[in-house]
This record gives structure tokens, C-alpha cells and sequence, in this order.
């Protein structure tokens, strides 16, 4: 259910603006799909790696509230139950034809304890950064604005993404805010180390060594269970005769973008590059054998008839330490900021004088 809990502007901000700083190591997985699925690998992310979001509840200022209207407060400053309430019934809208009838109690209770949780932390993070009078400049300003508009599609204005998600210039300023806080705390100790860096690469070495794969392009006659033996025999001689014009001399390429049951015929076929694991037995056994350039023979496999051409080969190889140094320097410098702004949180909450008044 977590998955389906869309993320504040709040936390679509700290993320644009602090995870670029703390980061997060992504671990590859090779899943195993359709041939025709592998030149999409590279699937666009939802702005700033998260999903669009909403902002998170007003903050109401230290003044006297009944305690019966309020949900949570933090040092005085509280969330009224109104307010969390509209908020959860904006994302619950956002997504009321995707959550199950059985599942939006479950939901509902989950979004309000995002949204009081993400309270609390904004309004602990806005406090110590006013307590430290941590201010953001112009220049700072335009160049996280930048930095966002780096993250959007080109068509797409910052004003209108930033209207369209709920996200204020405020909650921007206070993402750098939170990136100078982070800064304060680290000092030049996230800096790392040459041993550090040497001692990661050693201890990683599998994630710096790349995969044999292949360059392949392919054209597909789809088979379904349903197909008589007559429907099965056409496409069949289909594929045949298709292999057989591209041997006399036929573009590959215009046969396939003509012919192909494949979404990559709009490429001539091309799948670009694969790696064992990414697709089916079959073709994967097909492609990692053929001779490069050389039309293979007709290979069957769950989807549907194949004609494959290899059309390049990349070794395995593993990189050297002077190739990945910086990056991996950056990698680490994340982690040690990403751990320091873990522990600032955890004592700053530990500080606060935090009351729920809404479970």
C-alpha cells in the first residue's frame, strides 16, 4: 500500500535539493521481459526520481489553538485536523480510480501519518535553520530553480510545473536551507578519504565490471495460444518468408518497420544493447551464438516467431580505480551526508517537544 502513498512537495523538494547532495546508491536488476520490451530500459522517472505531489499542510503559527482542532504540534506549532484532512482527501483524489473500494481505509490512515510525520520534520527543520538565521540568496534561489528545470521535460514551463504540484517557492528556499544546515553539521568530514574511496572500490569490485552483451535488432510474427494449426502454419511461413527476403538482399531494417509485430520496428527492429538475464532463453541463447551481422534461423520462443541479427558485441570488462575515482568520491560524500542529516533529525525530534493528538 506504501507504494501507491503519493509523496508531499515537501519531500519532492529535499530530494531535488538535498539527495543530489546526500544521494542514494541505485543497485541494477536485470528483470526478465519480452525482447520487445529491452529498448525501454531506460523508463522516464517521475520528476526528481519521485512521484508529482502535493504540499504538505499549512503550518499554523504559535498561538492558542484548541487542542481538540489540532492533530499533531511541534514546539508549539501545530496542524490542524482540518487542514490534514483536506490534505488527505487532495491525494486521495489523485488517486481514487487506482485504490481498491477494500483498500482506501487503509490509505487514508496511511496518508495522514505521511502527512503528520512530514509536518513534523518540515517544521523541525524549519526551526533550526531559523535558529541558526540560515538565509538563501538570490543566486542560490535561481540556481535551484536551474536545477529543477534540468529535471522536467523541456515543453514543460517551472511555473507551471511548480503550480501543477503544489510546490512553492518557499518550500524550494527551504531545501537549500536544509542543504546548508546538512553542510554545517558535516563539515569537511564527508570529504572522503583516498583509503576510503580505494577501500570501496576493493570491497565492490563486481559493480564496477560490466556484462558481456550484444547489439541485436530483431523482427517478430506474435503467436497466441488461440491460433488453429492453420493460423499457426501462416505465421509460420511468414516469418520464413520475411528471413528469406532479408537474405536476398532486403533491408532488414524496412522489413522489420513494415512487417514487425514488434513496438521496434519504429527503430528497424534495433533493441539495442542486451545482457543475459534481460530477455527469454531462447533469444537470449540465440543472440549470445549468432556470428555478428549473420541473419540466424527462425528462433520460437513464448511471444512469438523471431528473425535476430547480431549487430555488434561488448566483453565484459572491469574498470580501473582512476575511472570511477570521482564518482565513487561523490557516492561516499553522499552517504556521510545522508547519515549526518539521519542523525540531526533523530536529535532534533528527541529535543522538540512533540505531541500527537491524532493517531
Amino acid at each position: 500500500m506504501n507504494k501507491i502513498l503519493i509523496k508531499s512537495a515537501l519531500t519532492v523538494v529535499l530530494f531535488s535539493l538535498i539527495a543530489t547532495t546526500f544521494g542514494c546508491g541505485k543497485q541494477e536488476e536485470a528483470n526478465k521481459k519480452h525482447p520487445q520490451q529491452t529498448q525501454q530500459n531506460a523508463q522516464t522517472e517521475s520528476y526528481f526520481g519521485m512521484d508529482k505531489a502535493m504540499s504538505t499542510p499549512p503550518i499554523i503559527e504559535p498561538k492558542q489553538v484548541d487542542p481538540k482542532d489540532v492533530a499533531v504540534s511541534v514546539d508549539g506549532i501545530a496542524l490542524k485536523k482540518d487542514d490534514l484532512s483536506k490534505g488527505v482527501k487532495a491525494k486521495m483524489n489523485l488517486y481514487k480510480d487506482k485504490i481498491p473500494a477494500d483498500k482506501k481505509k487503509e490509505a487514508q490512515d496511511g496518508l495522514k501519518k505521511q502527512l503528520m510525520e512530514e509536518f513534523v520534520l518540515r517544521t523541525l527543520l524549519t526551526n533550526e535553520t531559523n535558529n541558526k538565521k540560515i538565509g538563501v540568496t538570490d543566486k542560490e534561489m535561481q540556481a535551484a530553480i536551474n536545477q529543477i528545470k534540468a529535471n522536467i521535460p523541456p515543453e514543460k514551463k517551472i511555473d507551471d510545473f511548480l503550480r501543477e504540484n503544489n510546490i512553492r517557492r518557499e518550500d524550494i528556499a527551504l531545501g537549500i536551507k536544509i542543504r546548508k544546515l546538512v553542510e554545517m553539521e558535516t563539515g569537511k568530514k564527508s570529504k572522503p578519504t583516498e583509503k576510503e574511496i580505494s577501500k570501496f572500490f576493493t570491497d565492490n569490485k563486481e559493480k564496477f565490471t560490466t556484462q558481456d552483451s550484444v547489439h541485436v535488432r530483431h523482427i517478430l510474427v506474435t503467436i497466441d495460444a488461440k491460433d488453429d494449426e492453420k493460423m499457426k502454419a501462416e505465421k509460420k511461413a511468414r516469418i520464413e518468408s520475411l528471413r528469406k527476403q532479408i537474405l536476398e538482399g532486403a533491408d532488414f531494417a524496412e522489413i522489420a518497420k513494415n512487417n514487425s509485430d514488434c513496438p521496434s520496428k519504429e527503430n528497424g527492429g534495433d533493441l539495442g544493447e542486451i545482457k543475459k538475464g534481460q530477455t527469454v532463453k531462447p533469444f537470449e541463447d540465440a543472440a549470445f551464438s549468432q556470428e555478428i551481422n549473420q541473419i540466424g534461423p527462425v528462433v520460437t520462443t513464448e511471444f512469438g516467431h523471431h528473425v535476430i541479427q547480431v549487430l555488434g558485441r561488448s566483453p565484459a570488462k572491469t574498470v580501473k580505480l582512476e575511472e570511477v575515482k570521482d564518482k565513487i568520491a561523490i557516492y561516499l560524500e553522499q552517504q556521510k551526508q545522508a547519515e549526518a542529516f539521519s542523525k540531526m533529525t533523530a536529535r532534533l525530534r528527541k529535543n522538540a517537544v512533540i505531541i500527537y493528538y491524532e493517531n
